[in-house]
Order: structure tokens, then C-alpha cells, then sequence
């Protein structure tokens, strides 16, 4: 087994652990609580961090942690972890669907490994540098699609557009031949799966929110930046996009800042 390979089982490990708890938690009796920031949170989202983060420590010692409940530990070794326990906690803890766990690994700051975890299907995306991205066991490519008028559209939730990127929402409320909104992480996995060609979030994310996402993306097939079309790393946050193919994202970066 290479090195990669062992990282990733270790990385399918934690998304087992964290998937018991969400769905056990979702099917139960919800209490949310609120960051000073405004933003959700449940004992769910502090329990599988603080799970995550004590396995980590116990088999990767060097390794540093970037979580988004517990902050950063920084490590020794090329390599942190990027964790996000409940992705879409706002959704999550108004029973709805549209969530997920997302971890990362990062070597040097870039994302190698990603795993997309759906708790409720009992489904997840994983994807590691070179060997794919797959969904429920299968690979998975996305569409490829290169024409903007055929695409399929996700956009987030409107108020994560503020300042210059609100325009560029505005830019893209009849863009492509459907929109679906709000579709979270999520989304993006289904980007990888062909079944969305463009997914455009706002200035509320954080790399916890972001680095998963990379790899389930570009191993696909598919392209994702920032909106100023800079690849993305554990000292990201803000808007990012992602396309189905590099021709298509090219397109949607000059539509998204015209004037850029």
C-alpha cells in the first residue's frame, strides 16, 4: 500500500466515525446554538472534530490539524489535515438534507486528498491526486460541458454574495439552462458526477469549507479557482468556482468579473 493509499483509508476511517454520529444525531433531537458570528452549530459538529482530531493525533503525530470548531494545530511535517464535521450546519440542524463532512489532506499547503462524506444517502465522494475521483464506489467524471447556454448552474445562498460579488451573482441569475440554489458542498460532488457543470459560492467560506472540494473537483475532470482564477490551497478563503471543464471555466471567470 503506497503512502497515499494509507492516508486515504485513514481519511475513509474518519468519514465512517463522523457519519454514525451526524446521522444518529439528524434522526434525534436537534439542539442548535449559535457562534458569535451568527452561525450554527451542534454538539454533533464539536463531537466528530474532537474525534477526528484525537485519531489524527494518535496515528499521524507530525501531522498538523486545521479544523473549523477547534482552529489550527500546527504540525511538523509536510502534512494538515482540513476539517470541516458538518458542512451546511445551518441546514443540517433545520433537518434538512443539504449537508456534509468534508476532509482534506494537504501537503504543503495543497489539497491531495478529499472526501465529500453525505451521511443520510450513506454515500461519499473521495478523491486523491492521480487516482480519481469516485462516488458511492464508482468513478465518476464530470460533464465536460464547454457551452455556458447548455450548462447546469448552482448557486449558493444569495446572501454570501456581498460587495463585488454580488455582481457576479447578478451576473449569473440567468445564466445556463437550469439554476439550482444553495446546494452546499454537495454540489460540487455533483459537479464530479456530470449532473452540474458550474458551482459559484460567495465571500463566507473558509478552507475548511474549500479544500475537499478541490481534489473531488479536479480529479473529475473539472476546474476550480478562486473567482480571480487562482488555485486554491489551506490559505484560501472567500468566492470560489468551479466548472466542468477548463474551457467552460475560462468562460465563467470573464463572465464573472467583466471587468476584472
Amino acid at each position: 500500500m503506497s503512502d497515499l493509499e494509507h492516508l486515504m483509508q485513514a481519511a475513509l476511517n474518519l468519514a465512517e466515525l463522523g457519519a454514525q454520529i451526524s446521522a444518529k444525531a439528524w434522526g434525534g433531537d436537534l439542539a442548535v446554538t449559535y457562534k458569535a458570528d451568527g452561525s450554527s452549530l451542534t454538539q454533533a459538529d464539536l463531537s466528530i472534530e474532537a474525534l477526528w482530531r484525537e485519531r489524527i493525533k494518535r496515528q499521524f503525530p507530525s501531522h498538523g490539524i486545521l479544523g473549523e470548531e477547534y482552529g489550527s494545530d500546527t504540525g511538523s511535517s509536510a502534512f494538515t489535515w482540513v476539517l470541516d464535521p458538518i458542512d451546511g450546519t445551518r441546514q443540517f440542524g433545520t433537518g434538512l438534507l443539504n449537508f456534509a463532512s468534508l476532509i482534506s489532506l494537504c501537503r504543503d499547503g495543497l489539497p491531495v486528498l478529499g472526501i465529500i462524506d453525505l451521511p443520510m444517502p450513506d454515500a461519499r465522494y473521495v478523491a486523491a491526486e492521480g487516482k480519481g475521483t469516485t462516488f458511492a464506489g464508482r468513478t465518476v467524471r464530470s460533464s465536460m460541458c464547454r457551452n455556458m447556454a447548455e450548462a447546469v448552474v448552482s448557486l449558493a445562498n444569495p446572501d454570501s454574495f456581498r460587495g463585488e460579488s454580488a455582481a457576479g451573482y447578478q451576473n449569473f441569475r440567468s445564466a445556463g439552462r437550469v439554476r439550482v440554489f444553495d446546494g452546499g458542498a454537495p454540489a460540487y460532488g455533483a459537479l464530479a458526477r456530470g449532473l452540474i457543470d458550474i458551482c459559484l459560492n460567495g465571500d463566507d467560506l473558509d478552507a475548511y469549507d474549500i479544500c475537499a472540494l478541490c481534489p473531488v473537483v479536479q480529479e473529475a475532470g473539472g476546474k476550480i479557482t478562486d473567482w480571480k482564477g487562482r488555485s486554491l490551497s489551506f490559505a484560501s478563503s472567500g468566492a470560489i468556482v468551479a466548472s466542468a471543464s477548463p474551457e467552460l471555466h475560462a468562460k465563467v471567470l470573464d463572465r464573472l468579473l467583466p471587468n476584472g
